[in-house]
């Protein structure tokens, strides 16, 4: 095979992944503002809400939903810095699973596809599984575990 056909292979290739990556980002960022908030009081809703704030970029009221431990007691700005990184950011979408609640004490399922299109050979998404366990306070819930999702941005 001549090196200019291989050439023309390897870059129709780069061509179909940069259009498969445009398309799967296209699907994740067509439906975002149609979603409807699920219900405030619940353990799902608290959930929604919080990443709601991570993606309006409202740390201050991301940082109402969570209750760091006792022992790890973090301030706003590191938590803050935590999630900040204006240079390089991702797109994401969130899924919200199932929940079980016991008590004051509930889990949440949630699946967060991290979209880093890195080069056309690379995997362009990344999906984590995560149990996100809350605690209510009160009339409300609040995120325990996890509180620092730095990896998202």
């Amino acid at each position: 095979m001549k090196s200019s056909s291989r050439l023309l292979i390897v870059f129709g290739i780069a061509i179909g992944a940069m259009v498969l990556i445009a398309i799967i980002l296209v699907m994740a960022l067509s439906g975002e503002k149609s979603v409807s908030l699920l219900p405030e009081g619940t353990p799902e809703g608290t959930v929604q809400r919080f990443f709601i704030a991570l993606q309006d970029e409202d740390y201050i009221k991301a940082y109402t939903y969570i209750t760091p431990p006792a022992n790890d007691k973090m301030s706003y700005d590191a938590w803050r810095s935590s999630y900040y990184r204006s240079s390089e950011k991702s797109v994401w979408k969130v899924t919200i699973g199932k929940s079980k609640i016991t008590g004051d004490e509930a889990t949440v399922d949630v699946v967060i596809d991290v979209f880093r299109p890195q080069g056309p050979f690379s995997e362009p998404v990344n999906t984590n599984r995560m149990n996100f366990s809350l605690k209510k306070a009160g009339s409300s819930w609040t995120i325990t575990s996890p509180v620092d999702l730095w990896w998202l941005y």
